[in-house]
């Protein structure tokens, strides 16, 4: 079964620390022992030891890790760099792939778009909108 994510997705979805380390595991070869399962992958993935780790096929963010984020269910890097290798199938990361999404970009075209189009592009802002995430610090920041 083929991830419901890809990559931008990940990148835009992921704060900017724990996916600089997970594209570090990942680049890193400690994504070991990769397995597709029915609607989600495992890995083992060394860091500081082995961590056993799974991820859903419809969504990285949903899965488990045991490391001591993964078992707080808070999403960590080693879950991260199970979803890369998800979406990459295990080869190379350009330059490109590990730049972070830090806000959107034009593409310099202009025209006016079809109906088809425009609604194309709503469904995909739609599916994007699930990937932000609340924040859920002290209201003073």
């Amino acid at each position: 079964m083929q991830p419901t994510y890809d990559l931008d997705k990940i990148k835009f979805a992921t704060d900017g620390p724990t996916f600089e380390k997970a594209v570090g595991l990942y680049e890193g070869g400690k994504v070991t022992q990769f397995e597709e399962r029915i609607g989600t992958y495992c890995a083992i993935v060394l860091g500081t030891k082995p961590y056993r780790v799974s991820v859903e096929a419809r969504r990285y963010d949903y899965g488990h890790c045991e490391c001591y984020l993964g078992q707080n269910d808070t999403l960590c890097k080693h879950m991260v760099a199970v979803a890369i290798y998800a979406v990459t199938g295990g080869k190379q990361l350009s330059d490109e792939d590990k730049r972070l999404v830090s806000g959107p970009t034009c593409s310099n075209r202009r025209g006016t778009l079809s109906k088809k189009d425009l609604s194309a592009f709503k469904k995909a802002i739609t599916a994007a909108m699930r990937y932000i995430k609340t924040y859920e610090g002290p209201s003073r920041i």
